[in-house]
């Protein structure tokens, strides 16, 4: 972004002030690259700013520019980024899918002052919580969602928010919470493709003899146990009204397994109900996937895809420290939220760069962990100096060759494994 376009969209937003000594330029230079671990106090962004450019302002000064014109200015400059993401060769491939999207939540403990903007779920220590949604393209390395709200945003909304502007065949993996029968309808009538876990309290049918009859858990395990396989495939309907037509995939797990999930549901403080206990043996899933295109271990692999973006939240809270933010009015928290998630996709992007450059898969965690240690070389106006900015970046990519490839423990199937399965 250049300073014309920076200074355009101070003013648009009213961050620009004629009177005032901090150009958006100096601010988001000092603010945004003291950020890259840690969330610096008001003093310290004052002598950020003195260090940087000169400006000598109190950090009084400082804390009014922290308003609702600055959280304007961020959050435009943070999805003018997602908007402007080149599309670049990705190293990851599939034969039929269009797109792979994969969307999840992160939630933290925000300060409990926050709790009129971040409501929680109550009780000590969770009166204020935020959240973070993101949903990506695995094969095109693509954001196509990255946004802020409380823990009380329901997953299930998000899940429907763009659905129209998903290409066809493209497939969407997602966790539990996002997904139910209605929601897997609409999915169906756009030609999109799912695939996700499955309730034992949703309702299950099954055609015989011309009729739908409702399949149960002890249904589910007879079938499992008389045929001895290790999974089951079934053409199923599901939900009371709906009635949408999936496949039901079904396998057994050790007893041993069984009894670790019923005890992190009450460890967890969750009501564990006898339906909860009887089906705690069973992975259930469901996909309109067809079978010409994956069989049920494949449809099972194409879910621990899902796992990847776990990985991700895991490398902005340890690497980024996206969660550790001291007590702070609500609209300064959202401005500091915003900086570490434009920071985010900065990480994103130069992932994705050195992986097309160097034609592999790239640890977002080891490149996150250098950008960090080195953050203070890099500035706005080295991004800004075309030919100091690709001397930088050429150091990263020559660095990222040696040290930044990701790796998998023995055994492990690598992501473009699990994409490769041969369709049938």
């Amino acid at each position: 972004m250049s300073s014309e376009s920076l200074e355009a969209m101070a003013r648009q937003t009213g961050f620009k002030q004629r009177s005032s000594v901090i150009t958006a330029e100096s601010f988001l230079n000092t603010a945004f690259f003291s950020n890259a671990q840690s969330c610096p106090s008001l003093s310290e962004y004052s002598i950020g700013l003195a260090y940087d450019a000169s400006i000598n302002v109190s950090k009084q000064a400082i804390d009014k520019r922290f308003n609702c014109k600055t959280e304007a200015l961020l959050s435009q400059v943070l999805q003018l980024v997602i908007s402007r993401q080149l599309k670049r060769t990705s190293t990851l491939k599939h034969d039929f899918f269009s797109e792979i999207r994969i969307q999840d939540s992160s939630k933290f403990i925000a300060p409990k002052n926050l709790a009129d903007t971040f409501p929680g779920y109550g009780g000590v220590g969770r009166e204020a919580i935020a959240q973070v949604q993101l949903e990506y393209d695995l094969l095109g390395g693509k954001v196509t969602e990255l946004s802020l709200g409380s823990a009380l945003d329901a997953d299930a909304k998000e899940c429907m928010k763009n659905i129209d502007q998903i290409p066809p065949k493209a497939l969407l993996i997602r966790d539990l919470g996002y997904f139910s029968p209605k929601a897997f309808e609409e999915i169906r009538k756009r030609n999109l493709y799912f695939v996700s876990r499955a309730k034992a309290q949703w309702f299950m049918y099954v055609k015989h003899d011309g009729q739908l009859v409702r399949l149960t858990i002890d249904d589910i395990k007879e079938k499992l146990l008389t045929q001895k396989q290790q999974y089951i495939d079934l053409d199923i309907y599901l939900g009371r009204k709906i009635l949408s037509p999936v496949r039901l995939i079904a396998s057994l797990i050790p007893d041993e397994q069984a009894r670790k999930r019923i005890k992190r549901k009450k460890d967890n403080k969750t009501k564990v109900s006898k339906l909860t206990e009887q089906s705690a043996c069973l992975n259930l899933f469901v996909t309109n996937v067809e079978r010409e295109v994956c069989d049920a271990i494949q449809v099972y692999k194409l879910y621990t895809l899902r796992w990847q973006i776990e990985l991700i939240f895991k490398t902005w809270k340890s690497i980024m420290r996206l969660h550790k933010i001291h007590a702070m009015n609500a609209t300064r928290f959202k401005c500091v939220l915003l900086i570490k998630l434009i920071w985010v996709m900065l990480n994103w992007a130069l992932l994705r760069l050195v992986e097309e450059k160097q034609a592999c898969e790239m640890s977002l965690h080891k490149l996150s962990r250098t950008m960090v240690s080195r953050s203070q070389k890099l500035t706005l106006g080295l991004i800004q100096n075309q030919e100091a900015f690709l001397q930088w970046l050429a150091q990263l990519i020559q660095l990222s060759r040696r040290h930044h490839q990701k790796e998998y423990k023995k055994g492990d199937e690598s992501i473009q494994d699990i994409l490769s399965l041969k369709l049938s």
